[in-house]
């Protein structure tokens, strides 16, 4: 059997969603259409979010995660999957653009996830993404194996098996950070496609991790898990720098892996 037919019959795509029904029917889903239903998971808190969810969208597995913060959603997906390939869109996503400024279809959403995992396979890692902006002039046709990329939680996919166990975060936010460098120690590299980017405009919705605390309380959370990852990862993994918003990561491509 091909890689393609073993991925295609051992994937789930996984939608975490808190208070976007709408948001979700008209912007990921949309954007999945030509995707078999059966492969895609949504994942909500609590049963009460279900219910609101239940009555909007049809056809589409659900599970209840019975969580909070995004973190913990994360990691409620990695542990309930009983696939090998599992692959994380958020609910809010409304294009992924290729570098000429195309629009894809679900069709070829699809295939950049089985060739995501085929790349993955042939350089053994275990994680792969796209770019988390959708602006083609900072796009570039290719396709980066052996640095240290941030792979964004908007659109990631996993290998999950006995050679590539679970990766969980600790943190409730930031946890896309925390994945890409402890993917990165663990496997020497990450899969990252930087000729597509998702387009979302997550600070203008409603609904999502946004809605849960105000920009203050969530700007002081991600301050104190940037200390706390600072004190985990190798010296030299990561950097703070400002910004208007605040301080913020940055990984350090030029970072060597104890492995490489």
């Amino acid at each position: 059997m091909s890689d393609s037919g073993k991925i295609e019959q051992n994937l789930r795509i996984f939608i975490p969603s808190l208070n976007r029904p709408q948001a979700l029917l008209k912007k990921t889903l949309k954007l999945l259409e030509g995707i078999d239903k059966s492969l895609i998971t949504i994942v909500v808190s609590n049963q009460e979010q279900f219910e609101i969810y239940d009555k909007m969208i049809k056809g589409y597995t659900f599970a209840i995660s019975n969580t909070s913060s995004i973190g913990e959603k994360r990691n409620y997906i990695k542990h309930r999957a009983e696939e090998e390939y599992i692959v994380m869109i958020d609910d809010d996503i409304t294009r992924i653009l290729d570098c000429d400024g195309i629009s894809l279809s679900g069709e070829r959403i699809y295939q950049v996830i089985l060739k995501g995992f085929e790349k993955c396979i042939d350089t053994k890692t275990s994680m792969f993404g796209i770019c988390g902006y959708a602006n083609p002039f900072y796009l570039r046709d290719s396709c980066t194996t052996d640095q240290l990329k941030f792979i964004c939680g908007n659109f990631m996919g996993f290998i999950q098996n006995e050679k590539y166990p679970p990766i969980y975060s600790p943190y409730s936010l930031l946890e896309d950070y925390y994945f890409s460098c402890k993917h990165f120690l663990r496997d020497g590299g990450l899969v990252k496609f930087q000729g597509l980017g998702c387009e979302t405009r997550f600070a203008k919705n409603n609904g999502g991790i946004q809605s849960t605390f105000s920009q203050d309380e969530r700007l002081a959370q991600e301050y104190k898990i940037i200390d706390q990852m600072l004190c985990e990862l190798p010296d030299g993994m990561i950097r703070i720098y400002e910004k208007a918003r605040g301080k913020n990561i940055q990984l350090n491509r030029f970072f060597k892996c104890p492995k490489s």
